[in-house]
């Protein structure tokens, strides 16, 4: 591999430099990277993009050894590698996205989605009816989670199964809870189409918190009906998404 994205290489070089316990030049970098596949670079290439990161503040000289000269990562440099790394994410986020949608995966995720937009509005209206003070709390602390989860600009993905479940347990009927975990734990995408959902300029659905007020309102209409649109939002979404990707130049 000889070409490489610059942010690619500023992160792969920053993480380097975050991961030693003492500064380091361009040889200790081009050695650690000499047998790796993501970044194969000369000592002198290394040096220059060193000199770059330096210059930017991500990166800072020191002394060891009481001769050798070495660099050190900044605070600047912390928050940038931090910035990248989420980046990278994102991007790769997006395509394990479009091969979910390109393979057999892709009908298994609206399978999903259309059996979910069946079972679990009538799962919301029960729990409106049924759920007890203990599962009022445990789906505002789902929900709560949620909230400070996302204004920390981080994934909420891992509490979206939970809020679902939680729901169905607060319908009061067992046969139902198992049906919704079965629908989750089978294969949860839940990762897939919160990209999906923030990679997408269609709006992005908030539909939680209204869902909880209703059932902790015990509102059985209201909650049958927001989670039916919920998940609506969520298949038209997918489908706006797939649809923009398609008719984007390659």
């Amino acid at each position: 591999m000889g070409n490489y994205y610059a942010e690619d290489v500023e992160y792969l070089l920053l993480k380097a430099v975050s991961e030693c316990r003492e500064p380091v030049g361009a040889g200790f970098l081009a050695e650690t990277f000499a047998n790796r596949k993501d970044l194969a670079l000369s000592e002198a290439t290394i040096g220059r993009h060193l000199r770059r990161l330096e210059q930017k503040g991500y990166l800072c000289c020191e002394r060891y050894n009481g001769r050798s000269r070495g660099r050190v990562m900044t605070k600047k440099g912390s928050d940038r590698m931090k910035e990248l790394a989420a980046g990278q994410k994102q991007v790769k986020a997006v395509a394990d996205v479009m091969e979910v949608l390109r393979d057999g995966s892709g009908r298994q995720l609206r399978n999903v989605l259309v059996t979910r937009e069946i079972i679990e509005p009538e799962a919301a209206a029960l729990a409106a009816r049924n759920a007890t003070e203990e599962n009022i709390r445990a789906i505002h602390e789902v929900v709560a989670r949620m909230v400070r989860l996302t204004d920390e600009g981080r994934s909420m993905a891992a509490t979206d199964g939970p809020f679902h479940v939680e729901i169905a347990r607060a319908s009061g009927n067992s046969v139902l809870e198992m049906v919704v975990r079965m629908v989750r734990t089978d294969r949860d995408f839940s990762p897939e189409i919160e990209c999906i959902i923030n990679a997408s300029s269609v709006e992005k659905p908030s539909d939680h918190w209204n869902i909880y007020k209703a059932i902790a309102e015990h509102d059985e209409e209201k909650a049958r009906r927001l989670m039916k649109q919920h998940i609506r939002n969520i298949i038209d979404t997918i489908d706006a998404y797939e649809e923009s990707q398609a008719d984007s130049p390659d």
